[in-house]
């Protein structure tokens, strides 16, 4: 299988989804719902690309690669949808870098100094606020806030723990993370999601204002 990724040729041997192919071949796309122990969500939208085969930007962790494809990672429309992007997931982010712990280790402050842009033009809206949770154990401190809803915690105590109480509630503006009823998550790996998160709404309890990295 032959592919163009920024016109360079590659020869693929093993199928795989445009995301592997570039994390191979040395290619970092931004993402924050991907993880190669996980299934793949394709819901933070960052890793968009251009493909020849499609109209529109695809998803590249989701979508498998095809033969003589040319892919496009740097151009000016990538760019831009991923500026877009960013600015919609900090829409309703708090502005609390300062205090957070995941503070010189987040992946938001990273691509936002990377592929994010220098202003925002939704200073007219208010912030929304989430309650935090009280069922995720002594070990993990939360502050849901900063959730930009990447599903890796919920995947991961899904599929790795086999425990189907933690999830997605409600659609749109109401989407939160959490569970259907006050139950308290009793599970061995639980401290887990605090290394899975890619931000600062699933942090260590024990180490909270401890230190900075």
């Amino acid at each position: 299988m032959k592919v163009l990724v920024d016109d360079k040729l590659y020869i693929v041997a093993v199928p795989s989804t445009i995301f592997q192919l570039c994390a191979n071949v040395g290619i970092n796309l931004p993402c924050f719902c991907y993880h190669e122990k996980l299934t793949i969500a394709g819901n933070c939208r960052m890793c968009l690309v251009e493909v020849n085969t499609a109209l529109n930007l695809v998803v590249s962790c989701a979508m498998p690669m095809l033969d003589k494809m040319s892919i496009y990672t740097l151009n000016k429309r990538v760019q831009l949808a991923r500026e877009n992007i960013l600015e919609f997931l900090l829409l309703n982010h708090p502005l609390d870098c300062p205090i957070c712990d995941q503070g010189g280790e987040c992946d938001l402050q990273d691509l936002s100094l990377t592929v994010g842009t220098d202003l925002s033009r939704f200073y007219e809206f208010g912030k929304r606020s989430v309650d935090n949770l009280n069922c995720a154990g002594p070990l993990v401190k939360t502050v849901m806030t900063r959730c930009i809803h990447c599903t890796r915690c919920v995947r991961f105590i899904n599929e790795v723990s086999g425990i189907y109480d933690f999830g997605v509630i409600g659609r749109g503006l109401t989407m939160e993370i959490g569970v259907y009823a006050q139950k308290y998550i009793n599970d061995e790996l639980l401290g887990n999601i605090i290394d899975l998160c890619p931000v600062g709404a699933l942090t260590s309890m024990p180490y909270a204002y401890m230190a900075r990295s």
